[in-house]
């Protein structure tokens, strides 16, 4: 299924990628340079990662696992399986010093997911930043953590695939190895940010661990109750699952591999045991969406809809869905009736963005990016995307101060300044227009359309030489592009 991740801080920026350029293609950029910065990398993740070790209410060691530290006040994350069942943690910080887990603050035990607080002072605390980014496959990532109780473990691999389920988000396989103590560990992209984190491994098998993706640790809400670890513990322990529930725990065991004859089996089974759980019908579409068969795929999401406590992104499941096979008046449909439940969902907004975008409608589609920003407006991605739109409809200083905007919140955009060189092209102000292409290569140095544009600049101001270099860094990173490059060089 595509594209059904809640809509977030720091949503993947091309999703309304649309060149100003005649003949530039549409590109995401790529990872940094993979042997330069992989011990750099290493070096700015490390200080954020923990040990995990937990205890039961006779304070016996239970078992261990890894986390990572995401804000300044002690803010800390790991698998919810990990602090399952314990009445005590301690955490072992980069420089050795131990610390107790003593508030959880969120929790999705569907995603595996916990947030929990330690006392710690603040200079003590290196944080790492998450990001919404999905991994493109065969992209290198690395994972730190404590395999077998190793503290400070890296290993590297790549993303293997990428899979999305409903109420979960993203998941993906890697190929980085993964023991016991490794959940919990932050999953690393090449910009040193947390794209995701280590939850399971499936055994027995080989490079088949996975990994929850960042966007479902941004969408973790407080608990409107803070409790302690204790108190934690023992709520959850009274919530025994159901025979459903652990159905589809086993089906989703099977559908996260893609087998999904074998996983339809276990969620229809709880469908039939308990058909008002919404959590079957999701599981259920999911199975269908992957044996690619719409009808039942969609019956199943509507079953969803109607057993779901949360309607607003029950409706949403569906519209993306209906997205995904361009079924676009069905898909607006939908979102319409996300926005009915509540007006301030960002991802329904998204959703007839993305549409609107497709269907040439500018006006619709400013103004759903507009109730973004509107709703988001300290997220990069809305004000970088709202740019996009102006651009679009010629409003070229508006584009240019969005794109500046979004860089504030976020200096690390290569697309925000790739664009606004294009304006800048555009507006003759050529210092400016080249200034911003280098900016875009500086923070993404195999950034294919900031190389091919600062050649076709090179070659209109008569240094041919110049555009030659950057046709032999093309070479290196596009062939297409760069024989694209060649033929207006040589033409």
């Amino acid at each position: 299924m595509k594209n059904i991740s809640k809509y977030i801080r720091g949503i993947c920026f091309g999703l309304l990628w649309v060149s100003l350029i005649t003949g530039c293609a549409s590109y995401r950029h790529k990872t940094l340079s993979l042997d330069t910065h992989l011990v750099q990398v290493t070096r700015s993740v490390q200080r954020a990662v923990v040990k995990i070790t937990t205890y039961d209410a006779e304070k016996k060691r239970m078992g261990m696992g890894s986390g990572f530290f995401v804000d300044k006040d002690g803010g800390l994350i790991t698998n919810y399986h990990v602090l399952d069942g314990a009445y005590a943690a301690d955490v072992k910080t980069y420089d050795g010093r131990e610390y107790q887990i003593q508030r959880v603050l969120a929790y999705n035990k569907t995603a595996d997911l916990i947030k929990v607080k330690i006392t710690i002072p603040e200079n003590s605390v290196h944080r790492v930043e998450v990001t919404s980014d999905v991994p493109e496959i065969a992209e290198r990532i690395l994972v730190v953590g404590s395999p077998l109780g190793l503290d400070q473990t890296v290993s590297v691999g790549i993303v293997s695939a990428v899979r999305e389920f409903p109420k979960i988000g993203k998941i993906f396989q890697m190929s980085a190895p993964a023991s016991r103590g490794s959940s919990g560990s932050p999953v690393i992209n090449m910009h040193g940010k947390v794209i995701g984190v280590v939850s399971f491994i499936v055994e027995p098998g080989q490079n088949l661990n996975f990994a929850v993706a960042g966007q479902s640790v941004l969408d973790l809400k407080d608990e409107k109750t803070v409790m302690t670890l204790p108190e934690w513990t023992y709520r959850v322990s009274t919530q025994k699952p159901g025979l459903a529930a652990k159905l589809c725990k086993k089906g989703f065991e099977f559908s996260v591999q893609g087998k999904y004859k074998k996983a339809l089996e276990y969620y229809q089974e709880a469908a039939e045991k308990s058909p008002g759980d919404a959590e079957s019908w999701y599981g259920l579409g999911s199975c269908y969406v992957g044996l690619k068969q719409p009808p039942e795929a969609i019956k199943a999401f509507e079953e969803a809809i109607r057993t779901s406590p949360d309607k607003t992104r029950a409706h949403y499941y569906l519209g993306k869905y209906y997205q995904s096979l361009d079924r676009y008046k069905e898909a607006i449909e939908s979102y319409q009736s996300a926005l009915e439940i509540n007006r301030d969902y960002g991802p329904a907004y998204m959703g007839l963005a993305e549409i609107y975008s497709v269907q040439k409608r500018i006006n619709d589609e400013k103004e759903a990016i507009e109730q973004l920003v509107q709703i988001h407006p300290d997220y990069a991605s809305s004000h970088y995307n709202i740019g996009i739109t102006y651009g679009k409809l010629g409003r070229y200083e508006d584009a240019i101060d969005a794109f500046k905007r979004a860089l504030e919140i976020d200096p690390e955009i290569p697309e925000a300044y790739y664009h606004i060189g294009i304006i800048y092209g555009n507006l003759g102000k050529l210092k400016e227009e080249v200034a911003a292409y280098k900016q875009a290569i500086r923070i993404a140095p195999d950034f294919v359309p900031a190389h091919f544009n600062m050649g076709v600049f090179y070659l209109h101001a008569g240094r041919k030489d110049a555009a030659l270099e950057e046709y032999k860094i093309l070479k290196k990173l596009n062939r297409k592009t760069a024989d694209k490059l060649f033929d207006m060089i040589y033409k």
